[in-house]
């Protein structure tokens, strides 16, 4: 089971930007790999799409999931490896890596270390640029990696913690709603998220719109 793969986002970024050779790791969200889950589950991307036509779609998520909670240490074996075969193919190429390791997920990464010296992912790969949306205030707020780019997640009740976050400098991401539009967010410096997935190339401070998918 491979581990890093590819999406229609993921590949509509690199016609973009062509320099950079890019995956994502998509698991199944819920427990154990998400921040307050129950609040965003039934919202979640990960359920529409073609997971909505295809269920393998789905339960390799699933697997996928499963593997990282029942086998952990086999797991980060397995990303690792990837990870480094990755880097090693867009050196070839001339073109810098490029991993968002939480598709559906909201994992710390940076707490995932295990026999490598106490080195975290983002340690072990500092050539190698990771970015992630997250709802999880404390670790964008603390996030000290700098090859891991994060984007911050309005759910609609985390109002004050996004204003916290843009001060910092801190982007985030916004449902394209009339109910979100309708707030001191159509004020704020606009980025339009569906143009392409690389958000560590957005400018600070900005609100990044995504249409939302059914």
């Amino acid at each position: 089971m491979k581990l890093l793969t590819s999406n229609t986002k993921i590949e509509k970024s690199t016609t973009a930007f062509p320099d950079y050779e890019a995956t994502i790791l998509q698991m199944l969200p819920g427990k154990g790999v998400c921040v307050n889950y129950k609040d965003c589950l039934s919202d979640c991307l990960a359920f529409t799409g073609f997971a909505k036509i295809f269920g393998s779609v789905n339960k390799s998520r699933k697997a996928k999931k499963d593997y990282f909670l029942k086998d952990y240490e086999n797991f980060m074996i397995q990303l690792i490896k990837e990870v480094k075969n990755q880097e090693k193919r867009a050196n070839k190429k001339g073109k810098r890596a490029v991993i968002r390791l939480n598709g559906f997920t909201d994992i710390d990464w940076s707490k995932c270390i295990k026999r490598y010296g106490d080195l975290n992912i983002f340690q072990l790969f500092p050539s190698v640029i990771f970015y992630d949306y997250s709802a999880d205030y404390n670790k964008v707020q603390t996030n000290r990696q700098a090859n891991y780019h994060l984007t911050f997640s309005y759910k609609g009740n985390n109002m004050d913690e996004c204003i916290n976050l843009l001060k910092i400098g801190v982007n985030i991401a916004v449902i394209d709603t009339p109910e979100n539009r309708d707030t001191w967010f159509n004020k704020m410096p606009a980025i339009q998220g569906d143009a392409h997935d690389f958000r560590f190339l957005d400018s600070d401070a900005s609100i990044v719109w995504l249409s939302f998918k059914k």
